[in-house]
């Protein structure tokens, strides 16, 4: 009786370790962090604004991001599946001026994929957001980016923190 338990043990540690994920994959329920006071889990800044990352405020190191029309602040990582995610989460704040036009888009193969999902952050104030996957068509998809674009006007800084997959 030892013996079969032994081996059905065994035969479960085996089958387990078939089902490793891949490098940078979450155990699901876990957030999957992309920035917390610095980039994390392999993703990168491939940003066309003025961005200065891990910027002293408020007791943490949010990303401040200024620039011209259409400048966008771009995260990049290898690809990977959001299965398992229902939407990105960060907090924001408009900084001085706020009312900044920011559209959130995830990129796959290095292209946006379409949606037309704005937020607006106000003025020196600290505000959590969250986007649903599917409302940027990046629900159940294989990803290898994100972006928070200016829309046609030139703006002012805002920071971002705490940005993750959930």
């Amino acid at each position: 009786m030892q013996t079969r338990r032994t081996l059905l043990a065994a035969m479960a540690g085996f089958a387990a370790a078939l089902l490793v994920k891949p490098a940078g994959a979450q155990a699901l329920g876990k957030p999957f962090i992309v920035y917390d006071d610095e980039l994390k889990n392999g993703w990168q800044n491939w940003s066309w604004a003025k961005v200065a990352l891990s910027v002293p405020a408020g007791g943490g190191k949010p990303v401040k991001v200024e620039g011209d029309p259409w400048s966008a602040l771009l995260l990049h990582r290898d690809a990977f599946s959001t299965e398992g995610y229902t939407k990105l989460t960060f907090i924001i704040n408009g900084g001085v001026e706020g009312g900044q036009d920011l559209m959130i888009k995830a990129m796959a193969g290095g292209k946006p994929i379409e949606s037309n999902f704005v937020i607006r952050p106000k003025a020196k104030t600290w505000a959590a957001v969250e986007v649903p996957l599917k409302e940027i068509g990046a629900d159940g998809k294989t990803i290898d980016g994100i972006s928070l674009q200016a829309q046609a006007n030139p703006y002012s800084a805002y920071y971002v923190t705490r940005i993750q997959f959930e």
